[in-house]
C-alpha cells in the first residue's frame, strides 16, 4: 500500500515539475531526481497518459501539453494540514479587513472540500474571521494598487502617513517586495522611494491613497529580499552592521525559549544555574522590544547598553505608575460613595 501511495504521489509531482519546466525533462533526469530507475519512470509516464494527463514526447524530453491538460494542484493529507496552518496565519497577518484574503481563503476551502470537508470548513471560518474586521476602503484600495504595481512592474503614487512625524507626504514608489510581519500583524512593502531617493520600507496600513502610474520599473539584480531581511526581527533592516543583542533568560522560562526558533542568527548558551544566554544579530532592536517585554522579569538585557537603558527606563516608569495607583487607592479615590 505504501509503495502504491508513493507512486501516486510521485506521478503527481512529475506533473507539477513538468508544468514548471517549459523545455521539458528527460526520463533520465526524472529517474535521478526521484532516485528510481528509468523503467520505473517509463511505467509512471504510461500510467499518467492512461489517466489523461496531457504529455508530449519531444525528442528525449517529456513536456506537459497545456492545450490538452490544465495542470491541477493535488495535495496529500499532510499538505492539506500545512495549507490549513498557513491559512490560519494568513487570516491573522493583519487586523484590517482584506477582501482579497477572504476570497483566496474561500477559493482554497472550495478546492479542498472534496479532499477534506473538515479542513475546508476551518478555512472558511478563517475567511469569516477576516471579513468581520472593520472595513477601511483606503486600505483595501492601497492593497489592490500596490499588489498590481508589484505584479506588473509599475510605479504607484502614494499618500503616506508617517507615524513618527505625523506628516502626510506624496511619493512615487516602486514596490520590489511585499512582506507580512508577525510583530503587530501588519503588511509591509519594500521598494524604491522617489521622495527619499532610496530603498525604503512602508507599512501598507499607513497608505492613505494609492494610484497606479504608467511608469515601468525593473527590480535591480542586486536586490535580494531574503538577504536584506535576514538580519531583521520582523521587517526592519539597517544599512549598517547588525546590532548584537544579548539577553539572559531565567531558569523558569529557559526551556520554553529553546522550544522555538526565533531568528537565523540566534545562539543559546546554557548556564549552570539553569538560565541561558540568548544572542542574536539584528538590523534594528525596535521590533524586538515588545518580544522582550512579554517575558517580564524572566529576562534581562545585557547588551546593547542603549536597549538596556531604554527598557530599564520603561520598567521604572511602569513601577511608578503602579505605585501612584496604589497611593490613589489608599486615599480612597476609587471607593464608591455610599448611596
Amino acid at each position: 500500500m505504501a509503495r502504491a501511495e508513493d507512486r501516486v504521489e510521485r506521478m503527481d509531482d512529475i506533473e507539477r515539475k513538468l508544468a514548471n519546466a517549459p523545455a521539458g525533462l528527460t526520463t533520465g533526469q526524472l529517474a535521478v531526481h526521484y532516485g528510481v530507475n528509468r523503467s520505473t519512470i517509463h511505467r509512471d509516464v504510461r500510467e499518467m497518459e492512461r489517466r489523461g494527463t496531457g504529455l508530449i514526447k519531444s525528442g528525449p524530453r517529456w513536456k506537459l501539453d497545456h492545450r490538452r491538460s490544465l495542470y491541477s494542484v493535488k495535495f496529500t493529507p499532510y499538505e492539506l494540514v500545512a495549507l490549513f496552518l498557513a491559512a490560519r496565519l494568513l487570516s491573522r497577518h493583519s487586523d484590517e479587513r482584506n477582501p482579497h484574503v477572504v476570497k483566496a481563503l474561500e477559493k482554497l476551502a472550495d478546492a479542498l472540500r472534496g479532499h477534506s470537508p473538515r479542513v475546508a470548513s476551518y478555512i472558511h471560518e478563517a475567511a469569516a474571521t477576516v471579513s468581520e474586521h472593520p472595513a477601511r476602503p483606503e486600505y483595501e484600495e492601497a492593497f489592490r494598487v500596490i499588489t498590481q504595481a508589484w505584479i506588473q512592474g509599475r510605479k504607484a503614487r502614494l499618500t503616506y502617513y508617517s507615524y513618527q512625524t505625523g506628516e502626510r507626504t506624496e511619493r512615487v514608489f516602486a514596490p520590489y517586495f511585499m512582506q507580512p510581519a508577525w510583530p503587530g500583524f501588519a503588511c509591509y512593502v519594500i521598494g524604491q522611494d522617489e521622495l527619499r531617493g532610496e530603498l525604503r520600507t512602508l507599512k501598507l496600513e499607513r497608505v492613505q491613497a494609492a494610484a497606479l502610474t504608467d511608469e515601468r520599473f525593473e527590480v535591480p539584480e542586486r536586490f535580494d529580499a531574503e538577504r536584506l531581511l535576514a538580519s531583521s526581527w520582523g521587517v526592519m533592516w539597517g544599512e549598517d552592521e547588525p546590532v548584537e543583542v544579548r539577553l539572559r533568560f531565567g531558569a523558569r522560562v529557559a526551556r520554553r525559549l529553546k522550544e522555538s526558533f526565533w531568528h537565523p542568527s540566534q545562539r543559546i548558551e546554557d548556564l549552570a544555574d539553569g538560565s541561558c544566554l540568548f544572542t542574536v544579530r539584528v538590523g534594528s532592536t525596535l521590533e524586538m522590544k515588545p518580544w522582550i517585554r512579554q517575558w517580564g522579569a524572566d529576562v534581562r538585557v545585557l547588551a546593547p547598553d542603549g536597549l538596556r537603558r531604554e527598557l530599564l527606563a520603561e520598567a521604572r516608569a511602569q513601577v511608578a505608575a503602579y505605585e501612584a495607583d496604589e497611593v490613589a487607592a489608599g486615599d480612597g479615590s476609587d471607593e464608591v460613595a455610599p448611596g
